[in-house]
């Protein structure tokens, strides 16, 4: 049997730092049939030419500016599936990965057609025990993570980090979420893909390292963090399919009532008060747009590629010398 093609799309955004260990690690996977890029959203630090110059296997993906996640990636995949890629993996910078993961991904792929987005399992940024997603979110999976010889796992969603989404997925679901930007845009993404019918599973014996925030850090201006995240938040609540309008108002309501609680337990009662009200007052403001994605949602219609005035073509990103 034909092992898969895989496209590693790397985004990066002023992560020279972060390069050259993962770019050395999947130089040692062991695996391939694997084609590597970097979607670089406007560096500034020289990531461009240290790909260039040490690492030419990884072809150079040039934004036009900052896409933010979702944008960024639904401009590249056009790229790895013109290379005639399987799969394509989302792959924060800050990540690393241990030799055999594609390995296992690929067994994984290869145990069930409706497998359509895959995550590894993940050990701790500096040591070798399960990090925080793991223990948060899949600690019944933690005593077999690293047993090659294990099923998949079934789970409602899979870390960013490291996803990988089946072609034939990406054809049916559509892309990321292009309004969300980042945060909250891979478990919307899995939510769609299961609402599809599609399998969305962590691969045990598949292991990467993801430090965390690493990417976020360069691609969103710090003080821009929580409000992204607790409005996409909300946005994800209010979109779910499977539940009526209603219901999903409530969640996100109730969810802002959660937070405010919380925030007057903070040392800034009144500071976290305000801040949490303008979040909500902007997830507010964008009401009619959430519920034309949760109509979209419920009707399996697929989002648009890209927000208005954002379009990039496949010619467009290979403009760049990459040589």
């Amino acid at each position: 049997m034909v092992s898969p093609r895989f496209g590693i799309l790397i985004l990066n955004m002023n992560g020279a730092r972060w390069l050259p260990a993962l770019y050395d690690d999947l130089r040692a996977d062991g695996y391939d049939n694997k084609r590597i890029y970097l979607v670089d959203n406007g560096s500034t630090d020289g990531s461009q030419s240290l790909t260039r110059d040490r690492y030419p296997e990884a072809t150079l993906l040039q934004m036009p500016r900052n896409m933010g996640y979702c944008m960024a990636y639904n401009a590249a995949v056009q790229a790895a599936f013109a290379d005639g890629c399987d799969w394509v993996l989302w792959q924060n910078n800050d990540t690393r990965v241990l030799p055999g993961w594609l390995d296992r991904m690929a067994a994984a792929a290869a145990s069930d057609p409706r497998i359509g987005v895959m995550g590894p399992v993940f050990r701790d940024w500096s040591s070798d025990q399960p990090n925080s997603f793991m223990e948060k979110r899949h600690p019944d999976v933690i005593p077999f993570m690293e047993d090659s010889s294990h099923a998949p796992v079934d789970t409602d969603w899979v870390e960013g980090s490291a996803l990988a989404v089946k072609r034939e997925c990406l054809d049916t679901v559509g892309p990321l979420e292009p309004s969300l930007f980042i945060y909250w845009e891979e478990t919307d993404f899995c939510r769609r893909a299961r609402y599809q019918g599609w399998r969305v599973v962590l691969v045990p014996g598949s292991v990467a390292r993801h430090f965390g925030g690493g990417t976020a850090s360069s691609v969103v201006p710090a003080v821009n963090v929580n409000a992204l995240k607790t409005r996409n938040y909300y946005v994800y609540e209010f979109c779910d399919p499977e539940v009526s309008l209603t219901r999903g108002f409530v969640r996100a309501c109730h969810l802002f009532l959660v937070h405010v609680k919380a925030g007057f337990r903070s040392q800034k009662p009144l500071a976290s008060l305000w801040q949490n009200t303008k979040v909500f007052a902007w997830f507010l403001g964008g009401l009619p747009e959430w519920w034309a994605k949760r109509a979209r949602d419920r009707r399996r219609k697929k989002p648009p590629r890209f927000c208005p005035g954002h379009d990039v073509s496949l010619k467009d990103l290979l403009a760049k010398d990459n040589t």
